[in-house]
């Protein structure tokens, strides 16, 4: 019960109690009258103020319950609006949000529900039973996962080589070298025939890169990759013909994966 309500409540009463003496017609009853409504308002007043705090109270244990202590992960900005009609996703991949972990502000969080934004590079948390998210601030993300996927948040002070800030993810990490892959959405805007259709369509583009003693070595596909590890293209070629790998776009990560790994074996043996 907040104030207002009270304070309409009084008025309600108070003219009822005046029309009463009015009608009555007597002014002795009008300061009778007054009097409990008077006392009514103030024990009303009186208790609202605790009540309030109380209520205040109750909200904010209820929050830290419902966030289950991961309190600090929710206080971020409301994502923006798109306003205009668009077709396709900024999200990496949909809009559900999958199951995750995050490394933030130094302590590892797990089971939370995440998203990445590769239009905006900002990667998104929803509290669960609720639908509405929050951005999570960047320079507190050390690295996450959603979907069976790793990434990390290369910054220019960790990595002065980095071709850009962001998050990226972890196609393969070895002692000698990583794969990394960006994911990168663009709006566009397209001729709408009429006003009901799409005006702007996400397109992605992606680049991988070879991490090698703090180098960045960017690659498209399979004869670039292999330029990259040329001390053992040969062998490489050969384990790509015995295994029959493709890198058309739909098993490219897979690919270049197993290529990686097998480098990495190969230098340890």
């Amino acid at each position: 019960m907040d104030l207002l309500y009270i304070f309409l409540l009084f008025l309600q009463m108070y003219n009822l109690f005046t029309y009463f003496c009015f009608f009555q017609r007597k002014v002795k009853m009008i300061r009778i009258c007054l009097k409990p409504v008077t006392f009514i308002f103030f024990i009303a007043i009186t208790f609202s103020i605790p009540l309030a705090a109380q209520n205040g109270h109750l909200v904010a244990t209820h929050y830290l319950e419902q966030s289950g202590g991961y309190a600090p992960l929710y206080n971020g900005k409301i994502p923006p609006a798109y306003k205009q009609i668009y077709e396709g996703t900024y999200y990496l991949t949909s809009d559900v949000f999958y199951k995750g972990t995050v490394r933030y502000n130094g302590k590892f969080y797990t089971d939370v529900l995440l998203n990445l934004n590769a239009h905006l590079d900002e990667l998104y948390i929803r509290m669960p039973q609720y639908y509405t998210s929050s951005i999570l601030l960047k320079n507190h993300v050390s690295s996450f996962s959603l979907e069976g996927m790793e990434f990390i948040h290369i910054t220019k002070e960790e990595w002065p080589g980095a071709p850009e800030e962001g998050y990226y993810q972890i196609l393969y990490s070895g002692k000698e070298i990583s794969i990394l892959k960006k994911n990168e959405k663009k709006m566009k805007s397209k001729a709408a025939e009429i006003e009901a259709k799409a005006s702007h369509y996400f397109s992605e583009s992606i680049d991988y890169y070879v991490l090698r003693d703090g180098i960045f070595y960017p690659f498209k596909g399979k004869l670039s990759f292999l330029r990259i590890l040329r001390d053992k293209r040969s062998v490489l070629n050969r384990y790509i013909r015995e295994n029959k790998l493709k890198f058309s776009k739909e098993v490219k990560d897979a690919s270049i994966t197993l290529c990686a790994e097998k480098y990495e074996k190969i230098l340890t043996q």
